[in-house]
C-alpha cells in the first residue's frame, strides 16, 4: 500500500513538569503530539516509538500465526508505521475498568438503587477526601512555618495556629488520630499530608448495560442522568455486544485521509482497514477489540452531501460495507469488529477527527503557528465542500472568520472606541488577539490594567473578577457587541451564509442544527454492516434535567437504535452556588413546667461570633484615626503609622525605616502596603499577628521607646507585637523586661497601671477640639471600678470624685465635694 511519508522535524513541548525537545510529525499540532506521547510513554523521539510499537505486534503477531512471510512481516512492520505517522491510524489502550454487567428486565430496579447508592456514596467520599486533606495540610503547615522552638511549635496550646487548624480539621470530619498523625509528620520532617488523587471521571465508566422495553423509564432515565454509567440496549444481543466490547482495545482509520467522492481511494482504504484489522488482531489476541472509521461527518461535507440526506445515508452505508468487507478479506480473526464508538483520546490523536458517526461539529477549527499559539482557521472539510459545491472560499473565509479588524465595523469601531477613551495603542493591542480569541470580549481582556484603572475608572475588584467584560464597562450595549463580532470574528455557521442556496447550507448543517434525530437514522442504517450492534453515545450539557434523558432514550428506542448511552458533561470548574442568605431559624421557647422550681437565671454565653463580609475592599474614611510608634529594634529605628476606620478597626500600616538601605526599605513599604490591602479586604489581623509573630531574622533585640514592647526577634515581630497589644488587646504579646529574648518572645504583660491624661492616645488635630483636656484614662482593673463609683468634680469636671472616709474627694484636682446639705469646702 503506497503511503506518503510524514516530514519529521525537532520541535520544543513544554510537558506537566518540563521543556522537552521531540521528534514528531510537522503537520501535528502540540495537543496531538502530546495525546500520541502520553499513549507511547514517549518523550523524545515519536518515529522511534511508533518504530518499536510496529515491532512488538510483528513479535505478537508471529505468536498467533499471522505472518505467513518474511516478506509480509516486513511490508506489516513498514506500512503500520508509515500509516500511524501519516495520522491515517490511530489505535487506543484497553480502558482500565471493570467489564460492565448486562442486567436483565426484570433485575434492573435493583441493580439501578445499588448502582445510584455506590455513586453517591463515592462522590461523597471524593468530596469529603479533599476537604480533610486539606484541612490536615493546614494543620502540618501551621508547624512548618512557625518560627520558634519545636516543640512549642507543635504544642497545640502554644502555637495558636496550630490549635485553630486542628479545630477546622475536625469539624471537616478528620478523626483526632487524623491530626495527631499530621503532627507527628510535620514534626519529623514531612512536608505534605498527601494529595488526593484526580476523580475517577464518571463519564468514562459504563457499569450496567440494562435490558429494555421501547416503553419510556423514567426510573432508569433518571438514574443514567445522574451516574452516566448506564447504557439502554433493546435487544438482547445489542447488550451483550456492548459489555463484550467495551473495555477492549480499539483503533480508527481517518476517512477523509483517503480522499472524497470519485477521488476517494477505494484500493487504498480497503488497504489500510486489512492493515488495521491485522494489527488489531495481533494486539489484543483473544480479547474483544473495535474497529472504527473516524471522519464519517466531514468526509460527507468533503463530498458536499448532506448528512441527514439520502445521498449521504447511502454514502455512508456504502463506505462501512466495503469497510466490512475488508476485514473479512484481511484473514483477520477479531472478537468484536468493525463499529461505531467515542473515544476523545482516539480522536484527538487523529486531529479531532471520532469514529462515533456522529454529525459534523463545524467548519472552524485551531491551527499551530510557528511560536506555539493556536489561531483559528477553517477546516479541510469545510474547504474540500465549498470546492464541491462551487462556493467561493474567500467569502466563506470572511463570514466564518470575519475582517479581523475593526475599522469598519458596526456598533464599536475605531471612532467609537476612541470617544471611550481607547488610543490606537489599546486598539492594536486587541486587534492583534483577534486572530487567537473565540469572542471579543475576550480580545480585549488583556489590556493594560493601568488604562483600564487611569481611564475607564476599573476598580482592582474588577480586575481581580475574571468575568469582568472591558466593553462592557466601557458602555457598550450587548447588540453593538455583537454586531462588532460578528463583523471581526466571524459567525461561525456556514448553514447559515447568505451566499449559499438552502440545499448548499444543508451541507454544513452541525449536530446543534440537527439534534439527535438523524444521528439515530444513520446508525439504524449501518447497523447491519457492523460487527457489534451501535451504540450511541451522547453527551448532554452539565445542566441539563433527567427529562432530557428520558427523552432521549424514548427517541432512540422509537427510530429503532440498538443501544444508547446518555451521560452528562462535568460542571464547571468555576461553579459556585450563589446561596442567598437567610436569617437564624428562631428557637422555640420551652413550655414552662407545670411546678416551677427555684433555679438560678441562665446567663447567655456567646459560643461564636461569625463576621460574613463581601470580598470588596472596604475603603478607608479620607479623614481618619490613627497613631505614629517611633521605637528602635537592636538600634535600628522603625516608625509604625496606622490608619483606622469610623469604628476604630485597623485598616491600613505604614512602615519607615528612615537609615536601612534603599532595598530593604522598599520592600518593608511594600510589605505594610500588602497587610494593608488584606486588611481592607476583610482579612482578620489577628491571623496576620499569629502568622508573623515569632518570625526570627535581624536586626533583633531589646526595643527602646515603646512602653508596652521591650523585645523582639525581628522587625517584623516587634510590629505585629505592638499591633496585637493595641489593636486585639494581647496582652500576652507585651514584655516589660528586654533581656527576656527567649524562644518565643513572650512576656507578662504590659504592668503600668498609672491613669494617663486622654491627650496621649486622642488627636487634637483629628478630634479638633472637641475633647476636653481634663479626660484620662484608667487602665487598671482597679482605677475602672473607682471610676464606676466616682463622680463628677464641679470644679475640674473630671469623673474623679471618690469616698474616702465621710468625705468626698476629687482625685484630680484635690477638691473636697460637698456632702448632701453642704457647700463645696475647698
Amino acid at each position: 500500500m503506497p503511503i506518503e511519508a510524514a516530514r519529521i522535524e525537532q520541535r520544543t513541548l513544554e510537558r506537566a513538569a518540563s521543556l522537552a525537545e521531540v521528534l514528531a510529525p510537522a503537520a501535528w499540532t502540540d495537543a496531538r503530539v502530546e495525546a500520541w506521547l502520553d499513549w507511547l510513554e514517549e518523550v523524545s523521539d515519536l518515529p522511534a516509538a511508533i518504530a518499536r510499537f510496529a515491532e512488538d505486534l510483528v513479535r505478537h503477531g508471529d505468536n498467533r500465526h499471522l505472518f505467513e512471510t518474511a516478506r509480509a512481516r516486513a511490508a506489516f512492520r513498514r506500512d503500520l508505521a508509515t500509516a500511524m505517522l501519516g495520522g491515517r491510524i490511530a489505535f487506543s489502550s484497553p480502558r482500565p475498568v471493570a467489564d460492565p454487567a448486562v442486567v436483565e428486565a426484570d433485575s434492573v430496579p435493583a441493580a439501578l438503587s445499588n448502582l445510584r447508592t455506590r455513586h453517591r456514596r463515592r462522590a461523597m467520599a471524593r468530596a469529603a477526601a479533599r476537604e480533610i486533606s486539606g484541612r490536615l495540610q493546614a494543620v502540618m503547615d501551621s508547624i512548618l512555618r512557625c518560627e520558634g522552638d519545636p516543640a512549642a511549635c507543635a504544642d497545640i496550646r502554644s502555637n495558636a495556629n496550630l490549635a485553630r487548624s486542628a479545630e477546622a480539621a475536625r469539624q471537616a470530619g478528620a478523626s483526632d488520630a487524623m491530626i495527631l498523625d499530621a503532627i507527628a509528620l510535620a514534626k519529623a520532617g514531612e512536608s505534605e499530608w498527601g494529595a488526593v488523587g484526580p476523580d475517577v471521571a464518571d463519564a468514562e465508566a459504563l457499569s450496567l448495560v440494562c435490558l429494555s422495553d421501547r416503553a419510556p423509564d423514567p426510573s432508569l432515565a433518571s438514574v443514567s442522568w445522574e451516574t452516566s454509567a448506564v447504557a439502554v440496549a433493546f435487544t438482547p444481543e445489542a447488550a451483550r455486544g456492548v459489555a463484550r466490547t467495551w473495555t477492549g482495545a480499539r483503533g480508527a482509520i481517518n476517512l477523509l485521509a483517503f480522499g472524497a467522492g470519485e477521488a476517494f481511494d477505494s484500493e487504498g482504504f480497503a488497504a489500510a482497514v486489512a492493515l488495521l484489522a491485522t494489527a488489531l488482531a495481533a494486539l489484543a489476541g483473544e480479547e474483544p477489540v473495535q474497529l472504527g472509521l473516524a471522519g464519517v461527518a466531514d468526509w460527507l461535507v468533503a463530498q458536499g452531501l448532506a448528512y441527514e440526506s439520502p445521498e449521504g445515508l447511502t454514502a455512508v452505508r456504502d463506505v462501512y460495507r466495503h469497510a466490512a468487507s475488508a476485514c473479512v478479506a484481511s484473514g483477520a480473526r477479531l472478537n468484536g469488529g468493525l463499529a461505531v464508538f467515542d473515544d476523545p483520546e482516539l480522536a484527538l490523536r487523529l486531529g479531532g477527527l471520532g469514529a462515533s458517526a456522529a454529525p459534523w461539529l463545524g467548519p472552524v477549527t485551531v491551527a499551530e503557528t510557528e511560536d506555539g499559539a493556536m489561531a483559528r482557521v477553517m477546516s479541510e472539510a469545510s474547504l474540500l465542500g465549498l470546492a464541491a459545491l462551487g462556493a467561493e472560499p474567500a467569502k466563506a473565509r470572511a463570514w466564518l472568520l470575519g475582517g479581523g479588524d475593526l475599522s469598519e465595523a458596526p456598533g464599536i469601531d475605531h471612532a467609537a472606541l476612541n470617544a471611550r477613551g481607547f488610543t490606537e495603542h489599546e486598539i492594536a493591542q486587541a486587534e492583534a488577539a483577534l486572530p487567537f480569541a473565540s469572542s471579543l470580549s475576550q480580545a480585549f481582556a488583556d489590556i493594560d490594567p493601568g488604562f483600564l484603572c487611569d481611564v475607564l475608572g476599573a476598580t482592582d475588584a474588577d480586575l481581580a473578577n475574571p468575568d469582568f467584560d472591558v466593553l462592557q464597562h466601557a458602555g457598550f450595549t450587548a447588540a453593538q457587541v455583537a454586531q462588532a463580532e460578528a463583523f471581526a470574528l466571524g459567525t461561525g455557521a456556514l448553514s447559515e451564509a447568505p451566499f449559499l442556496t438552502p440545499a448548499q447550507q444543508a451541507v454544513f448543517h452541525t449536530a446543534d442544527d440537527l439534534g439527535p434525530e438523524p444521528y439515530f437514522n444513520l446508525l439504524s442504517t449501518i447497523a447491519h454492516a457492523l460487527a457489534v450492534p451501535p451504540m450511541a453515545d451522547l453527551e448532554l450539557e452539565w445542566d441539563a434535567a433527567p427529562g432530557d434523558a428520558e427523552d432521549l432514550i424514548a427517541l432512540a428506542a422509537q427510530l429503532s437504535v440498538p443501544a444508547i448511552r446518555v451521560r452528562r458533561a462535568p460542571p464547571p470548574a468555576s461553579l459556585v452556588l450563589d446561596l442567598p442568605k437567610t436569617e437564624a431559624r428562631p428557637t422555640r421557647a420551652p413550655e414552662p413546667a407545670a411546678e416551677p422550681k427555684a433555679a438560678a437565671t441562665p446567663q447567655e454565653r456567646i459560643v461564636e461570633r461569625i463576621v460574613e463580609r463581601e470580598r470588596t475592599r472596604r475603603k478607608l474614611p479620607d479623614r481618619r484615626k490613627g497613631y505614629i510608634q517611633k521605637a528602635s529594634v537592636g538600634g535600628h529605628k522603625v516608625y509604625l503609622h496606622t490608619g483606622e476606620y469610623e469604628d476604630g478597626e485597623l485598616g491600613e500600616i505604614f512602615i519607615d525605616m528612615h537609615k536601612e538601605g534603599a532595598a530593604f526599605r522598599s520592600l518593608i513599604n511594600n510589605f505594610a502596603i500588602a497587610i494593608s490591602i488584606g486588611l481592607q479586604y476583610g482579612v482578620p489581623l489577628d491571623e496576620f499577628v499569629d502568622a508573623f509573630v515569632f518570625t526570627r531574622f535581624e536586626p533583633a533585640g531589646p526595643v527602646t521607646g515603646n512602653d508596652s514592647v521591650r523585645s523582639a526577634t525581628s522587625i517584623l515581630d516587634y510590629l505585629f507585637r505592638e499591633l496585637g497589644v493595641s489593636y486585639l488587646g494581647r496582652s500576652d504579646l507585651a514584655n516589660v523586661d528586654p533581656d527576656e529574648l527567649n524562644a518565643d518572645g513572650l512576656g507578662r504583660g504590659k504592668d503600668d497601671d498609672e491613669p494617663q491624661p486622654a491627650s496621649h492616645f486622642i488627636s487634637r488635630g483629628f478630634a479638633r477640639g472637641a475633647a476636653p483636656d481634663n479626660l484620662v484614662f484608667l487602665p487598671s482593673a482597679n482605677q475602672r471600678s473607682l471610676a464606676a463609683e466616682a463622680d463628677v468634680c464641679a470644679a475640674c469636671g473630671d469623673i474623679a470624685v471618690v469616698r474616702k472616709g465621710a468625705s468626698l474627694i476629687c482625685e484630680t484636682c484635690g477638691t473636697r465635694a460637698a456632702q448632701q446639705g453642704e457647700d463645696l469646702a475647698g
